[in-house]
């Protein structure tokens, strides 16, 4: 008995040495993301079916050969498990029906196959993240293939995911729940604040956002949760793909509204640029959609009390008239950074999105698919008036910088409606600033430590990276805005402030 188990034992190991030596694992990866590739390539919208033709036909040639080599890996390994078999029983130590008919046991079985894994996960943990450790991947990477599959089938085409929110309001017509006030929108352009402000935001008990645990059925969250298995699918908390040390995890809130806008209004996003929303472009029927997405939002969070419905959305900046008049009450909150640091951390940025874009193609189609168009291969501009987007190259300081004067130079009509939130106060005086902020939109902040959310190191970026013209302009749009400056409660309330904080 002991002799064939110890022959066992090394089959195993053979077996186990011809997959690890053969590099089985990631042929097979390889396999399953050009399956994913046909895949994506049949569902892609912005795809003729030519090129899906194409794109499908090479996928198939591809896993052609993908299986060969599946194939002759595996014949490998199970070649080397049974040369301790066969060695064993040409030299009379332990017949091979004896130490098959050990191994073909279920005791057998269980305890040798949580051994092993128990004995690879001991491994990897001294060795430390690998290249392929998730832990070690930005969190789009992180997708397994069952969530690219349903991400792919989620943004397959707009009728899904329209269709989603019908199916939920089928299904669960309780998922719902009323605010307890109007709306807050934080927007400004990309690497503004908006991300650090919504997590703030996010802790206050009477506000509810999108979380990531609402991807990829953004429009169904009530129902995709259940379906995914609620409050038990969780993952480690992890650094984000932007690489400027913020933790996400399911439960982190996100950027997910812009799903909502393009779905709803897909002629605004063309292939120059995004157009901006005025109050004429009113549309009844998207407005009752979206507020009943607000409502679904609130009960996802909050199902025992009404709460304001909160989303950060940076294309929001190019929707300020529109959402004045479709959202009456609502208040909209700019964080406002210097423009120097601004047009830098965007640079970055964009130069950041343009490698991992091309390094993998899921990035690029994820970014695409929420509406997430800022940065990288995708960047599409919002069309602010005076701005040109073949002006200057996305990868110099001076279209940053141009962008950014642009921005504020259209948000500037429009100071007297909106909150605006200093990026310096923000990192200098966290407390005091959000407590002022949540005044402002009539929300008790309760006991939150807000400080935990900002940078405490001052924002400084060099002033000679752009063309002299440009960054005075755009300094002196800053200044005006930030001059707004006031105390809570010294303004008239119908007077745009910029929030900082108590004396």
């Amino acid at each position: 008995m002991i002799a064939a188990f110890v022959v066992s034992l090394l089959a195993v190991a053979g077996f186990g040495l011809g997959l690890w030596r053969s590099r089985v694992v990631p042929v097979c990866r390889t396999a399953l993301g050009t399956a994913m590739t046909g895949i994506t390539a049949m569902m892609d919208s912005e795809l003729d079916d030519a090129a899906k033709e194409i794109a499908v036909r090479r996928a198939g040639f591809a896993l052609i050969g993908a299986a060969f080599g599946i194939f002759w890996r595996f014949a490998l390994s199970l070649a080397l498990a049974a040369l301790p078999v066969l060695a064993a029983d040409l030299i009379g130590l332990v017949p091979r029906e004896a130490v098959l008919s050990l191994m073909l046991r279920l005791d057998y079985i269980f305890v040798v196959s949580v051994a092993a894994i128990a004995g690879a996960e001991a491994l990897r943990r001294l060795r430390g993240p690998g290249r392929h450790d998730p832990e070690a991947l930005p969190e789009i990477n992180r997708y397994s293939t069952a969530d690219r599959f349903f991400h792919m089938l989620a943004f397959a085409s707009p009728v899904v995911l329209k269709s989603a929110s019908k199916l939920e309001d089928r299904l669960m017509p309780g998922a719902m729940q009323e605010p307890s006030g109007p709306p807050i929108f934080v927007t400004s352009l990309a690497r503004g604040g908006t991300t650090a402000l919504l997590n703030a935001l996010h802790e206050v008990p009477a506000i509810a956002t999108h979380t990531y645990r609402d991807m990829p059925f953004v429009t169904a969250p009530a129902l995709w949760n259940r379906l995914a298995g609620g409050r038990g699918r969780d993952v480690g908390r992890h650094e984000r793909a932007h690489g400027d040390g913020l933790e996400i995890d399911l439960d982190s809130p996100e950027a997910f509204e812009e799903v909502l806008w393009k779905t709803l209004w897909p002629g605004k996003y063309g292939p120059q640029g995004i157009a901006l929303w005025q109050a004429e472009d009113r549309d009844p029927a998207a407005e009752a959609f979206i507020a009943r997405q607000m409502r679904k939002v609130i009960h996802a969070r909050s199902p025992d009390a009404p709460a304001r419905y909160c989303s950060k959305n940076n294309a929001n900046i190019a929707r300020i008239p529109y959402l004045l008049e479709a959202f009456p009450g609502c208040r909209i909150v700019v964080p406002l950074r210097r423009p120097e640091t601004h047009a830098a951390s965007l640079l970055r940025q964009h130069l950041n999105f343009l490698k991992l874009q091309q390094d993998d193609e899921f990035i690029r189609r994820y970014m695409r698919d929420i509406g997430h168009f800022e940065f990288g291969r995708i960047h599409r501009p919002l069309l602010f008036p005076g701005f040109d987007p073949v002006a200057y190259e996305t990868t110099t300081p001076d279209y940053w910088i141009n962008y950014w004067l642009r921005a504020f130079g259209y948000v500037r009509r429009f100071e007297d409606r909106c909150l605006f939130v200093l990026q310096d106060d923000m990192r200098a005086a966290p407390q005091e600033t959000l407590e002022a902020l949540c005044d402002e939109l009539d929300v008790a902040p309760g006991r939150i430590d807000f400080g935990a959310h900002f940078r405490l190191t001052p924002d400084r970026a060099p002033q000679d990276l752009y063309d002299p013209a440009l960054f005075a302009e755009a300094d002196e749009v800053y200044t005006h805005l930030a001059r707004r400056s006031a105390l809570p409660g010294t303004l008239s309330p119908v007077g745009g402030k910029v929030i900082t904080a108590r004396a």
